[in-house]
């Protein structure tokens, strides 16, 4: 295993809902949700659903409500355009 390799698989051990909730003092059930819409979402770009989920991840890492603030901007734009 290389050294980037290993780096990788350490980050990605540690990026959980858990530890994700805790950095954002958020519930894990509320990560939960926000995971769900996501790969949802997400599966609009791709088929793969672990590349979906870990997209989703990549976004909840870095802001914990991040599909619910997309659907809220969303919903009135296709509202707009029909």
């Amino acid at each position: 295993m290389n050294w980037l390799h290993s780096i990788t698989l350490a980050y990605l051990q540690e990026r959980t809902l858990e530890t994700l909730a805790k950095k954002h003092d958020v519930s894990v059930e509320d990560l939960k949700k926000q995971l769900e819409m996501g790969v949802e979402v997400e599966k609009e770009h791709t088929d793969d659903e672990d590349k979906a989920r870990s997209i989703a991840m990549d976004h909840l890492e870095e802001v914990p409500d991040y599909y619910s603030k997309l659907k809220k901007y969303v919903e009135p734009k296709k509202k707009e355009s029909k």
